[in-house]
């Protein structure tokens, strides 16, 4: 029997759970493959939950034939092989006929009509649905015939069972209950009348050939393709099977011959230098990773069909071997992996009682672990200098540190920073709850992610006389406060200002070469952080939220939800969102922007020395969209962090960059209001010089790498050049969703307990 590989992807769509994970297994494009699998004391258990609500599976019903078209656009296909058959009359067993049924293969095809999907706890999804099956049974021999089956309108019942693998306790399925058979009284033979008789005794013949056909060869199609998306495969981990299993053919089995469970996910080493691009050369630290469908017990014990829905959680994992640059971490300071409450799901976004169809909780408790153990391999052990950024320097850093232009005797060499995290990070979930400001700009007014970094050292080195040469150790202890927003695509961007970043119990050491006093050069942390941290998160690519194997999702809420008593704080980090087909995305904008103004302050003033503080430049833009919708707008400074959205026709663009000497990129990305969807994603840009250096060399440098900015008077706005507007995202899983459209059948493998 030929299977469509279409309706297959189908099928196998549903075991990687409907795209929650961002990678479909170890192969991810954004992932090495473990070595071994993750310890239990690495993992935490119900780190992410799920939900898919009774209006998804109706979106599901009834839109039925665009999914079938999508997936199966040649339908069902399958093969009746050759039959040799010799017919005798009764009762003398005389005259006898020598036919062969379907000589070359009969090819028939099966479309599904109409389907239903139930939902009976606590682990089971049956499937109702009603097919038709179309083709030519062709009779050659003694006597030829070729006659249509047209079967309309046919019951299909299956059971899909969701199950917990005793040993892993990941995520797999089994289909039971298989209720598929075709009655002679189904179709009828349109030969010759005077060979009725003769037929009549094929009928029963042909009818058990479409049944066995149908049973055997599907039943065994599909036994191969459950093995293929639950089986573990051989080369999964790269020391071969894990301990207690052997390679057998493809995969590992037990002592028993029972193949080990797949995770459905994502299972691999994150690399973080590929994470940050090209952003921090020769970086080393890496990340083993786990987000698979999973849970401690089984799915009869903790159901997984709730309520008319399907709940899945997922064990995430996290483990780094201790970068050397890391100190020894307090064990007071050590977050627990202990799997956090369940999420109280209901069919209703929290707060503002909106229905959605899929909901995702991503815990507190793994987003702490993560850091931690992200922090142990060295993530945040980081070096940013005049190697990884043009803007970094003696000279662009002079008018913030008048001393380091007398230490390199006026003349331009390269600076490095050096960040060290002496402590374990953590973070708390806010509300991610937003306000409007008397100008009518959407504002955050409680960030959706509070990131502490306490005792994060910066060193600050300079290239003096050939060698480097530490001026100064600065401590300090560092949150951040981060909102997110969305690209057209559903990639997530994180958002912060100046204003998202607070400095305290600053401390500054070895700076015995430097002229500025303490206190003075306390003030450069500000600026120096206010550097560092965009530009990181700047060039980490925006996470994907993947389709879901062909549904498109469409972003309801993101927000804090089940609140911590006694706190400010919450339990998880709460998306809630509607499926879709095929979207159909607005227009995206067409961003405008020019210079208007540059505020640059007297040089004495943005000088560390300056008691009330350094002054950074500010520049104000003109800005402005294409004919339509009300806009706002998006600025980054030299490929740093996006800002909030506010509106236009002018943005004052506050950046602690600008206090850096040369040249500065301003990006700018307009949309409409509050429609993510309709964000130019490509932009504009503008550039500023803030006060050339005296170094005529530098100088030299700056005004033939940029323009200078065109005068603020009878300037119009520009956009991005038309032949530019055009174009570590993964790919998805599939659909649990979609699995319940199939045709399925049963052969149970040992191994597996509900």
């Amino acid at each position: 029997m030929e299977l469509r590989r279409g309706w297959w992807r189908l099928f196998l769509a549903g075991a990687a759970l409907w795209g929650l994970l961002a990678c479909g297994d170890s192969s991810c494009g954004c992932v090495a493959p473990l070595e071994r699998p993750l310890s239990d004391g690495a993992r935490v258990y119900d780190a992410v939950q799920t939900r898919i609500t009774p209006a998804a599976f109706s979106f599901i019903e009834g839109n039925l034939a665009t999914i079938l078209g999508m997936f199966l656009q040649d339908g069902l296909v399958f093969t009746v092989p050759r039959s040799d058959q010799r017919f005798c009359a009764p009762p003398f067993n005389w005259p006898c006929f020598d036919i062969q049924i379907c000589r070359n293969g009969c090819v028939l095809t099966a479309a599904i009509q109409s389907a239903t999907i139930g939902r009976q706890p606590p682990d089971t999804l049956p499937l109702s649905a009603r097919i038709a099956v179309s083709g030519t049974i062709t009779l050659e021999g003694d006597l030829d015939c070729d006659f249509p089956i047209n079967i309309n309108n046919k019951l299909v019942r299956a059971d899909i069972k969701l199950l917990i693998d005793s040993r892993d306790h990941f995520l797999t399925f089994d289909v039971t209950n298989v209720q598929l058979s075709f009655a002679s009284s189904d179709y009828s033979i349109q030969c010759p009348w005077w060979y009725d008789w003769l037929f009549e005794l094929l009928k029963s013949t042909i009818t058990n050939m479409l049944n066995d056909q149908i049973a055997d060869q599907l039943d065994s199609a599909i036994d191969d393709q459950l093995a293929q998306a639950t089986c573990l495969p051989c080369d999964f981990y790269t020391a071969g099977c894990p301990a207690g299993s052997s390679c057998d053919g493809d995969f590992c089995v037990d002592s028993q011959g029972n193949c080990l469970t797949r995770p459905l996910g994502m299972a691999g080493k994150l690399e973080l230098a590929d994470l940050l691009g090209d952003a921090i050369p020769g970086m080393r630290a890496s990340l083993d990773l786990l987000l698979a469908a999973g849970q401690w017990l089984s799915a009869t014990a903790d159901p997984v069909v709730p309520n008319q829905g399907v709940e899945v959680r997922v064990i995430g994992g996290a483990d780094a071997a201790r970068n050397s640059c890391v100190p020894l971490p307090d064990p007071a300071e050590i977050p627990p992996n202990a799997a956090p409450a369940r999420m109280p799901f209901t069919d209703a976004v929290p707060g503002s009682g909106l229905p959605y169809q899929v909901g995702i909780g991503v815990s507190d408790a793994f987003v702490d672990w993560m850091l931690y153990k992200a922090q142990q391999g060295g993530a945040l052990c980081l070096s940013i200098g005049s190697d990884t950024t043009d803007m970094l320097s003696s000279s662009t850093l002079s008018a913030l540190m008048g001393s380091l232009d007398t230490l390199t005797a006026g003349r331009n060499v390269p600076v490095l920073l050096k960040l060290t995290p002496t402590r374990v990070p953590r973070a708390e979930i806010g509300a991610g709850s937003f306000t409007t400001d008397p100008d009518g700009n959407r504002v955050v007014a409680d960030p959706l992610l509070h990131l502490f970094l306490d005792g994060l050292a910066i060193d600050f080195y300079a290239r003096l006389d050939e060698r480097w040469t530490r001026l100064v150790r600065l401590t300090q202890d560092v949150s951040l406060d981060l909102a997110i927003d969305f690209t057209p695509d559903n990639r997530i961007v994180p958002m912060f200002g100046d204003e998202s970043i607070h400095i305290e119990n600053v401390r500054a050491s070895h700076y015995e070469l430097l002229a500025e006093n303490p206190a003075a050069l306390e003030q450069l942390v500000p600026m120096l952080v206010g550097f560092a941290l965009p530009m990181l998160t700047g060039a980490i690519d925006p996470i994907e939220l993947p389709p879901i194997e062909g549904f498109a999702l469409t972003i309801l809420a993101v927000q804090g939800d089940v609140p911590r008593s006694g706190t400010p704080y919450y339990e998880f980090i709460g998306l809630y969102a509607d499926l879709a087909m095929a979207p159909v995305n607005p227009v995206p904008r067409r961003t405008l922007a020019a210079v208007e103004e540059l505020r640059q302050p007297d040089r004495a003033l943005m000088s560390i020395r300056n008691p009330s503080g350094p002054k950074v430049p500010e520049v104000v833009l003109r800005v402005g969209a294409d004919a339509g919708p009300e806009a706002e707008f998006s600025v980054r400074v030299d490929n740093g962090a996006w800002q909030p959205f506010v509106r236009g026709p002018r943005v004052v663009v506050r950046d602690r960059r600008l206090a850096l000497l040369g040249p500065h990129t301003i990006q700018v990305r307009a949309r409409s209001v509050g429609d993510y969807r309709s964000l130019d994603v490509k932009g504009t840009a503008v550039t500023v010089v803030i006060d050339p250096p005296a170094d005529p060399v530098l100088a030299a440098w700056i005004d033939g790498l940029l323009p200078r900015p065109t005068p603020a008077e009878g300037v119009a706005l520009r956009a991005a050049p038309d032949a530019e507007s055009t174009g570590c995202a993964t790919t998805g899983g599939g659909s649990l969703l979609s699995l319940p459209l199939l045709w399925l059948a049963r052969r149970r493998r040992a191994g597996q307990s509900a």
